[in-house]
């Protein structure tokens, strides 16, 4: 694979005979350079290059073409699903960028639900895509009297779910086959992955009680152009994507924000009786979501030309060890001798043959390489560079 490939030297195709996966639509363009990059599964693991990503002209939303491939890809993918196993199933940190104060992602969303809708002492609540259980488990520590369950695809973290206080059961069928009303359910990065998005969320309005509330978060597609290369998402959101597919499906909007965890779109909605009208964007937002799609990618091509350019210079390494890095790495095809992580619970363990160490370990005369958007990276190197230790950033995003 070529240092830097160029988005914008290979045209588009339109007129599609696939169909959107959110709207139906039929007329799609796609980006071809897009199979030109490797791709990364979202339990971190990297995956060969392939697939095709598209805009839909009818809705402006950005999604995959869910052929055959892809359908292969997926159950490869969901066969073998290791959440979290850089750190032994314990979740993910999100870091405020300017301090490097961490929490998990799942207390951050549950501080926001409280600010904005204070729990009562009891109720019933639902994890849709739970996991090993993270989200289901932070619940319980604020809400220790309330009655949990959990929805996968497979019964594979059964027992670790089912260990959780208060929770009654993991199930593994579809929403309408889940018993009783839950007072709460939560999506987190989990609708992202369901062909039919609306459909879905539908069913899931039958499971809802009365005035009870959906917690949805997703990927921000516009902040993380690392998103889009991964291989088992079937739709990538913008806000404006988000929020026309959540009313379509039958809900009100009651909280809508890009700013509760860096990177990622957070929604908190409940059902409504009011008709939503048919999907559709206005051109101006189809032409954002086309500029997002073609801007990621250049930029995702002039990063990896970057990156290596910092690994051929002497001892160097990569930051972090989730999607953006993981995909990285695989890209940097060998390149770079080792990556840093302020997670805590991930430095001292093997990861992709290199090992990971914590900033205070990175060696002298190194060079750390932040492959993350532009605005997360500079607040890092900021941050992070000391003597003898450069951290480098990635282009501009511009």
């Amino acid at each position: 694979m070529a240092d830097q490939p160029k988005a914008n030297d290979s045209p588009v195709h339109t007129g599609s005979v696939a169909m959107c996966n959110v709207c139906r639509g039929t007329d799609l363009t796609e980006f071809v350079d897009y199979r030109r990059f490797r791709r990364v599964a979202s339990d971190c693991r990297p995956w060969p290059a392939g697939g095709h990503v598209q805009v839909c002209q009818h809705c402006g939303c950005v999604l995959k073409l869910t052929d055959a491939t892809f359908l292969a890809d997926i159950a490869k993918i969901y066969s073998s699903y290791e959440i979290y196993h850089q750190s032994n199933g314990m979740e993910q940190a999100v870091f405020e960028q300017a301090s490097g104060t961490g929490a998990s992602r799942s207390n951050r969303m549950l501080t926001e639900l409280q600010a904005r809708h204070p729990l009562p002492t009891s109720g019933r609540m639902l994890d849709i895509g739970c996991g090993n259980g993270v989200m289901l488990r932070a619940f319980n520590k604020i809400s220790p009297q309330w009655k949990l369950a959990g929805a996968e695809l497979n019964e594979r973290y059964r027992p670790i779910v089912e260990a959780i206080p208060m929770v009654e059961r993991l199930y593994s069928c579809p929403p309408p086959e889940i018993p009783g009303q839950f007072n709460i359910i939560t999506m987190v990065h989990s609708l992202e992955h369901i062909i039919g998005p609306i459909d879905f969320l539908k069913t899931v309005r039958g499971r809802l009680a009365p005035g009870g509330l959906l917690m949805v978060q997703v990927p921000n597609l516009p902040a993380n152009p690392f998103e889009i290369v991964v291989a088992d998402h079937t739709s990538h959101f913008t806000l404006s994507s988000l929020r026309g597919l959540i009313e379509q499906a039958g809900y009100e909007i009651l909280h809508i924000s890009d700013a509760w965890v860096h990177k990622e779109l957070s929604v908190i909605a409940h059902v409504t009786d009011r008709q939503a009208a048919p999907v559709a964007a206005a051109p101006a937002e189809v032409e954002k979501s086309t500029r997002i799609v073609r801007e990621n990618l250049r930029w995702l091509g002039e990063t990896v030309a970057a990156a290596k350019a910092t690994m051929r210079q002497g001892k160097a390494g990569l930051f972090g060890t989730s999607i953006a890095a993981t995909w990285l790495a695989a890209e940097l095809e060998g390149l770079g001798d080792f990556f840093v992580d302020e997670d805590p619970s991930r430095p001292g363990k093997p990861f992709m043959m290199r090992q990971i160490l914590a900033p205070a370990q990175v060696p002298q005369g190194s060079r750390v390489f932040v492959g993350l958007p532009p605005k997360v990276a500079n607040a890092i190197c900021r941050r992070l560079t000391r003597r003898g230790v450069e951290y480098v950033a990635p282009p501009s995003l511009d």
